[in-house]
């Protein structure tokens, strides 16, 4: 599915990889960075995912954030970096980028 411009309510998931999926369960902050095409940036807190077939509790490195009003106010190729601080371990995790379509109507 495509993402579109000023979509509201788009769950955006990442499962955290290293080999297999990253136990991400003791996190104390979980953030995606998102940079967006005009270069203005936002940081948006993670929740683990509750997706149906998932646990919910970060024991299988899924995470996700639910899109609000404002955040694909572009249309154009949006970076993101996920961000988490653990016991024992802080810094950016997985990165990439993702293209937000314009409305066609």
């Amino acid at each position: 599915m495509a993402l579109r411009k000023n979509d509201v309510g788009t769950f955006l998931r990442w499962t955290v990889y290293e080999g297999a999926p990253v136990d991400v369960s003791a996190a104390t902050k979980k953030q995606v960075k998102i940079i967006r095409p005009d270069a203005t940036q936002l940081t948006k807190n993670l929740v683990f995912s509750t997706k149906s077939s998932d646990k919910g509790n970060g024991t299988d490195g899924r995470v996700e954030y639910v899109t609000i009003t404002g955040d694909l106010n572009q249309k154009g190729t949006y970076q993101w970096a996920l961000y988490f601080e653990m016991p024992g371990w802080t810094g950016n995790g997985l990165a990439g980028t993702f293209v937000v379509e314009d409305v066609l109507f």
